[in-house]
């Protein structure tokens, strides 16, 4: 591996703490504000040197697109994952009870529960919470949430990705995408919650 500056050393490091607490990376105005780096152009170039030297993988046009090799984790912490299926974040699919792939991750990355699963997020109406398309939805099984938490909800068999907004007569799922309208739930339908957001994590 090519010479890291301490400076490089210094911001790769908070990027993994970063991933590590927050289970998705930071942006490149995170990282300006922490290093007290004025121009994004000073970022950059950092993140590009730390990829040129194999710490760091970048994914164009996006505004969390920072990930690690799975090298960077020690071996003896990584674990399997399952990905079940699909979630929607846009319209509700149907969430197939499949195996896609299996994960070899850091087992830091995950909530300390032993009641996990996976599954792959399709559309664009949760970007507002950096959730993109194609990422890895990580839940925390459980039946119940509380107001405003991200859940896996369960309608009538198909499964979306949503925040959680719970009244008296009804229950609204909301996206974090203006574009999108909140999904109104009345008492009467199918409705059940399958656990709640503990992680994303982005594939290059």
């Amino acid at each position: 591996m090519k010479k890291v500056t301490a400076r490089q050393f210094d911001i790769y490091n908070y990027v993994k703490e970063f991933i590590l607490l927050h289970k998705y990376p930071p942006t490149i105005r995170e990282i300006g504000d922490k290093f007290g780096i004025k121009s994004t152009n000073g970022v950059r170039d950092a993140l590009n040197a730390l990829e040129r030297k194999g710490l760091i993988k970048k994914l164009s046009n996006q505004a969390r697109g920072i990930s690690l090799p799975q090298s960077v984790f020690p071996h003896v912490n990584a674990v399997n994952l399952p990905v079940i299926g699909r979630i929607a974040a846009g319209t509700p699919i149907l969430a197939e009870e499949n195996i896609e792939e299996t994960l070899t991750i850091d087992k830091a990355m995950l909530p300390r529960s032993s009641e996990i699963f996976a599954l792959r997020v399709q559309g664009d109406s949760m970007t507002g919470d950096g959730i993109l398309n194609g990422d890895i939805a990580i839940i925390r099984m459980q039946k119940s949430a509380e107001r405003g938490q991200v859940i896996a909800a369960i309608l009538g068999g198909d499964a979306t990705l949503k925040h959680y907004h719970p009244t008296e007569h009804k229950i609204e799922l909301r996206a974090s995408n203006p574009k999108y309208h909140p999904i109104t739930v009345s008492k009467s339908e199918d409705f059940s919650i399958a656990g709640i957001l503990a992680g994303v994590i982005r594939k290059c």
